[in-house]
């Protein structure tokens, strides 16, 4: 259907949301669009409701997460334009600080970059301190289901994919290996690699080059890719970690895949807000709190699990070449809590009391001046003890 709009209020397309490129708005196909050869798709023209009365609800934030695992993306049916800050909107809630597309920004890409501390690279105390919370949080996942970059809820609406399942089991075989039956496992590893990377679309014509994948899809195959690297990385086999070297573009691809399916996400969240029935607040308040708690589940478990492969494969590459090249410089969430909280409304209290301290990775070290280390999380002190010398970590908090 036409948009029914002016063009002075008609949004731009996608392509060009994302890009950050001004767009001429023309129908069927902006100029840009064309140009590249790319599909254009315009968000849709309805327009969000004003029939119901204001209402004050505690949430700070707005949006949805759907169980197919998109970032906030709205039911087929409630769908409505996202108002601008200075529209005459009923309903005064504050937009996700974790979801809004300049947040979906890396930054400080390239050599020049790269923020691990100097000095000798090989068995630096820094890569030997982030390998061995890898390890452990990988065996924290297998024990309890859940680790510092895989939440607990993150598939509890849809239980665990498939690649995953075949991931925690290879990795429980893996931590009760013995001498004897180490080459069995070994091959088990291969096989459920070539098995990951065999079942996975080969689509590079979909729109902007990302496979057809919902984005908890996306994240789901990095996770399991990841765990499967790291074994073989770490493992000492000459051989596995040959292998896991040949998979290294394959999983910075899947990343860079995964990143843009997210900011997609919020080109969506920018451009529609679900209506819902305002009747009752507190049904209301309640609603909106689980749904974005669990909007920033998949939002921070993507953050981080971006984080753990991109430096975890920078770390390497620095041990083994004495430099790596940086992948670039993104925000998450370092309140300690959050990430523990055990329902959405410890959640909304804890992000409602405190800072939630959304800080850029390469720039950790500003917690250094702002928190002390009781307020921050253990994902926040392993990267910080990455990126900064063990002396200033040890010194940190006693003056």
């Amino acid at each position: 259907m036409a948009s029914s709009l002016p063009p002075s209020e008609q949004k731009a397309c996608f392509g060009c949301a994302t890009a950050k490129r001004a767009c001429d708005k023309q129908k069927p196909s902006c100029q840009r669009c064309v140009e590249k050869a790319i599909r254009c798709q315009y968000p849709t023209t309805r327009r969000y409701l004003r029939s119901r009365p204001a209402i004050n609800t505690p949430s700070r934030l707005q949006g949805s997460a759907k169980r197919t695992g998109h970032l906030n993306v709205p039911e087929k049916d409630c769908v409505a334009d996202l108002p601008t800050l200075d529209s005459p909107i009923t309903n005064p809630v504050t937009y996700p600080w974790f979801v809004g597309l300049e947040n979906w920004t890396i930054e400080n890409k390239g050599t020049t970059t790269c923020r691990f501390s100097s000095g000798p690279s090989h068995g630096s105390p820094q890569l030997g301190d982030w390998t061995r919370s890898l390890w452990h949080w990988l065996r924290q996942w297998v024990d309890e289901g859940s680790n510092p970059f895989i939440h607990k809820q993150l598939y509890f609406d849809t239980g665990l994919p498939p690649c995953l399942e075949d991931a925690w089991t290879t990795l429980t075989a893996y931590f009760s290996k013995t001498a004897l039956n180490k080459p069995l496992v070994m091959q088990i590893i291969e096989h459920r690699v070539d098995a990951l990377l065999q079942s996975q679309p080969h689509d590079d014509t979909s729109f902007m080059a990302v496979p057809s994948l919902q984005t908890v899809q996306h994240l789901a195959r990095v996770q399991a890719l990841f765990i499967y690297q790291y074994l073989q990385f770490y493992d000492g086999c000459v051989r596995q970690r040959a292998m896991a070297e040949r998979y290294i573009p394959t999983l910075m691809l899947w990343c860079e895949q995964l990143w843009l399916s997210a900011t997609l996400d919020a080109v969506h969240n920018e451009q529609f807000l679900t209506t819902m029935d305002l009747s009752e607040p507190d049904a209301l308040a309640e609603t909106l709190t689980s749904k974005h708690w669990k909007a920033w589940i998949l939002s921070e478990s993507l953050r981080r699990t971006w984080l753990v492969c991109t430096s975890t494969i920078a770390a390497y590459l620095r041990e083994r070449d004495g430099w790596n090249e940086c992948a670039g410089e993104i925000r998450y969430t370092a309140c300690r809590g959050l990430w523990d909280a055990s329902s959405s409304a410890m959640w909304l209290e804890l992000s409602s009391k405190r800072d939630p301290l959304f800080v850029r990775s390469l720039h950790v070290d500003e917690l250094l001046l702002k928190v002390t280390p009781t307020e921050v999380d253990d994902f926040s002190v392993a990267l910080m003890r990455l990126l900064i010398s063990k002396d200033v970590m040890e010194s940190w908090g006693r003056e």
